[in-house]
């Protein structure tokens, strides 16, 4: 089957650096995206799906702190952590610096046919933090899928 673009979407939580939320040991929803495959659902290439999934959160906090900072990804749950499948974990430790560059992740997925099947899949990006930072922004979360084979 030649490889064909599925979907693509944007999540944006923030587009500026004027946020002030603290962050706690709470997961805080701050991506989430449907990609739509419908137009590969019951298919002969819905087992043939990949998705990319990439993101930018700016996170700051206080001089001297040590805070550890997760950002995770799970496909199809309800919004709630915990609720879907855990595709992904990052851990940032902040090593006692107030601001540091904007934290950057990117992944792959490759969803069961019976998810694409279901004519979208949900993806959400979720932060915990261990200590006293703030979600600044900008923060984005963007996914495309695509599918078919090259042989």
């Amino acid at each position: 089957m030649p490889i064909v673009f599925v979907d693509e979407r944007i999540s944006i939580n923030s587009n500026n650096s004027n946020g002030s939320v603290l962050l706690s040991s709470t997961p805080l929803l701050i991506g989430d995206i449907g990609l739509q495959t419908g137009v590969v659902a019951n298919t002969t290439n819905a087992g043939n799906v990949r998705v990319a999934l990439s993101g930018t959160v700016n996170v700051t906090g206080d001089t001297g702190l040590f805070a550890t900072i997760t950002l995770t990804i799970e496909r199809n749950g309800t919004g709630t952590a915990g609720s879907g499948t855990l595709i992904y974990t990052e851990v940032f430790n902040t090593n006692g610096l107030a601001s540091f560059s904007p934290l950057s992740i990117t992944t792959g997925d490759f969803p069961l046919a019976a998810a694409v099947n279901a004519g979208q899949i949900r993806y959400t990006l979720f932060i915990v933090s261990s200590g006293s930072t703030t979600l600044r922004g900008p923060v984005g979360f963007n996914g495309s899928a695509s599918a078919g084979t090259t042989g």
